[in-house]
């Protein structure tokens, strides 16, 4: 609990001291939703979807796996620079406590700024979109399955030292593949983009918003298996990862 705090309070004056530049990238989101929106509208409506609520869900949901583990990566490689994350290593709680503790407090911030993110796309596209007390469900099993894809950046940064550019590829290409509606394809497409993460707590939060029929068991059946899986591959790896690097001396940058 007491790291738990301590890393509270570490973000919390990260964001007094540096607001300027965190204001900054929560408008350039907002400004990326809207290019895409208004790209989305001059051709036509049918390249991202075929709903306004599609766009929105899968583009917000993109912001708060973005921002947790974009800020996990920037910070663990900060660290690794300057030398704090061997003092951390050294610290009386596992390094998987330590870890889950940074995944918890990035996805509160992150949170919070995709629910203001939502807010203000809805009123500046005036569409406003009705969300069921149910959704609660595959929102929580996205910050479950988010917490696991943090371990596994994670992994791969202590393995691998800087990944920036391969997650920059990464994350816009996952946006784009995100906004895609996989429920409306063929059923051996559906059932294999639910081993993507987070993919069926999308659609699931997309048809439901779009009011269309679906299946509550076989959605709520792939979104815990999707939350399952992806935090058992990133635990897994974080395990084997960590090993090595205290096993082979290679845990700093250089």
């Amino acid at each position: 609990m007491t790291s738990f705090k301590a890393e509270i309070w570490r973000q919390v004056w990260l964001y007094k001291r540096y607001s300027f530049n965190y204001f900054s990238d929560f408008v350039l989101l907002i400004m990326m939703f809207m290019a895409i929106f208004f790209g989305g509208a001059l051709l036509g409506g049918g390249v991202l979807g075929t709903s306004l609520n599609a766009l929105v869900i899968g583009y917000i949901l993109w912001t708060l796996i973005q921002n947790t583990i974009s800020q996990m990566g920037m910070s663990l490689t900060s660290q690794m620079q300057n030398g704090i994350l061997e003092q951390q290593f050294l610290m009386p709680i596992s390094t998987r406590r330590l870890f889950f503790n940074k995944s918890l407090v990035n996805i509160i911030v992150s949170t919070v700024q995709a629910i203001l993110a939502l807010l203000i796309i809805m009123m500046l596209t005036d569409h406003w979109i009705k969300f069921s007390i149910i959704l609660v469900i595959p929102f929580v099993l996205a910050l479950v399955t988010t917490i696991g894809l943090g371990y596994l950046v994670v992994s791969l940064i202590l393995h691998f030292k800087r990944i920036g550019s391969t997650w920059v590829i990464f994350q816009y290409v996952y946006l784009g593949v995100l906004l895609t509606n996989f429920e409306h394809f063929s059923l051996g497409i559906k059932y294999l983009s639910c081993l993507l993460p987070i993919f069926p707590m999308v659609s699931w939060m997309r048809l439901s918003v779009n009011q269309h029929g679906y299946s509550l068991g076989f959605y709520l059946g792939a979104s815990l298996f999707n939350a399952v899986l992806w935090l058992a591959i990133g635990l897994v790896m974080f395990e084997i990862t960590n090993r090595n690097v205290r096993k082979n001396g290679s845990l700093a940058l250089y």
